[in-house]
């Protein structure tokens, strides 16, 4: 019932967006992947964007969950 592609979608371009400004603007992110292998790197990127791809996901559907609840039903 609440599983969305649409939702899944969304999900992974926020986490996309979120993770590219947290490792790439952020002074002290950026001096920590400098210190580390490029196969850690890429370690890094992937288990970051899973981990916001799970809680965007799980925080789009608690909201469209909310609105379904407390919206006025349609009859």
């Amino acid at each position: 019932m609440f599983i969305s592609v649409r939702r899944g979608i969304i999900a992974a371009v926020l986490a996309l967006l979120l993770e590219f400004y947290a490792f790439n603007f952020i002074a002290r992110n950026i001096a920590i992947m400098a210190s580390r292998s490029p196969a850690i790197q890429k370690v890094d990127y992937l288990i970051n964007f899973l981990i916001f791809v799970i809680v965007f996901y799980l925080v789009l559907t608690l909201g469209a969950y909310l609105i379904q609840k407390f919206s006025p039903k349609s009859t």
